[in-house]
């Protein structure tokens, strides 16, 4: 079982000079042995959500990977990325996965690469469009987390069910969840702007009593 509460709707506030260079923004790992299933008979969607500063040369990746011992081989995940607000869809794409013994074993997919992304709160949602149940794609769950200046893990979210718009995931009725799913986000030179600049930005989500899923 797996124990989750909506977002406060959190405000969070960096201050980063532009001579600050960047490497790691924000991740998740590595992997555990936990994971959960992307698409399948539940037709279960997964998210991050994160906030960070304006970065170009921005590289984003995940734990991701199908651990089913029957139907082996490559599998396509759905890939979304939006930008302070829930459906505004700003990138999308579809990554190949292999097979894996375990989610311990995964190793990172780089799901966008070479992004230039404005100071903001990002979500990114993965979705496995085989909800026959006939694969096993999963997204391992992270051991702990990395914060930095440049940006902040702010939680994972999930829908499953009749709460999944299987059409376009990322507008899926999500509820936010504790857990620290798998990812890497970082970036290799500032964006310039003068001086100093805040951020400050609404999350997705709202207060909410604690829910449990199966």
């Amino acid at each position: 079982m797996r124990y989750f509460s909506n977002i406060l709707s959190p405000v969070i506030l960096l201050s980063v000079a532009t001579t600050l260079s960047a490497g790691v923004i924000v991740s998740n790992g590595p992997a555990t042995s936990s994971s959960f299933r992307i698409g399948g008979p539940n037709s279960q969607a997964e998210a991050v959500v994160w906030v960070q500063s304006a970065l170009t040369g921005v590289s984003i990746s995940a734990l991701i990977g199908n651990v089913d011992i029957i139907n082996t081989g490559s599998h396509a995940v759905d890939a979304y990325l939006e930008l302070n607000t829930p459906g505004n869809l700003i990138n999308s794409t579809t990554v190949t996965v292999g097979t894996f013994a375990s989610p311990a074993d995964f190793t990172p997919t780089v799901i966008f690469s070479g992004l230039s992304l404005a100071s903001g709160a990002y979500r990114l949602t993965l979705f496995n469009t085989d909800t026959t149940g006939s694969v096993s794609i999963r997204w391992a769950v992270g051991g702990a987390t990395t914060n930095t200046a440049n940006g902040a893990f702010l939680g994972s979210q999930y829908s499953n069910g009749p709460d999944t718009n299987v059409t376009n995931p990322y507008l899926s009725n999500f509820t936010t969840s504790t857990e620290l799913l798998g990812f890497t986000v970082d970036g290799t030179s500032p964006v310039p702007e003068p001086g100093t600049f805040l951020t400050s930005l609404v999350i997705f989500g709202a207060v909410g009593l604690l829910r449990r899923r199966a």
